[in-house]
């Protein structure tokens, strides 16, 4: 009687904790999979990162000696990877769009969108747009302003120069 009774508690204990074990490891199995494609791509470029920051599926990191950005946002199953040369740039802009809601005392602003906006000197190429936050992604907003304002300061760093016909931002 007393050999059942341990077996069925054991069964129980572990009905109720393995579950958690197996979403904690496969979570955080994602997130080295995203942390080693990002190096690969890193490699991939030869870049030598000095400063580098990775929150949710985004990574973003610098290599200062190359005057290189790269930037990494995994969607699904494919990685969204922008390599940007800062000695390109012609200006750096944070573009949110944010949404207000009246509640019963107050009204309250929600971020709905957050990206980093980057203009190439040259005119033929496009704007880079980096996606810091979208409310309609599968993560929270996690300070994602204050981490724009950081590489939006360390990329005009790298803007020196008024071109001609330009105007640096």
């Amino acid at each position: 009687m007393d050999l059942g009774l341990v077996i069925i508690s054991v069964i129980l204990v572990a009905s109720v904790f393995v579950p958690f074990f197996i979403i904690d490891f496969s979570g955080k199995s994602g997130i080295k999979q995203m942390r080693k494609l990002f190096k690969m791509e890193v490699v991939n470029h030869n870049l030598k990162l000095t400063e580098e920051e990775n929150w949710g599926n985004t990574f973003i990191g610098l290599d200062k000696e190359q005057k290189k950005l790269i930037f990494m946002k995994v969607l699904g199953t494919e990685p969204l990877i922008h390599v940007i040369d800062l000695s390109k740039v012609m200006a750096c802009e944070i573009d949110s769009k944010v949404n207000t809601v009246k509640t019963k005392t107050k009204r309250e602003t929600i971020l709905q969108k957050l990206n980093l906006k980057i203009t190439a000197i040259e005119s033929n190429n496009a704007e880079v747009i980096l996606n810091f936050y979208d409310a309609e992604g599968i993560y929270g907003e996690d300070f994602e302003f204050a981490r724009a304002e950081k590489w939006k300061s360390i990329i005009k760093g790298y803007i020196h120069t008024v071109y001609p016909g330009k105007r640096a931002a």
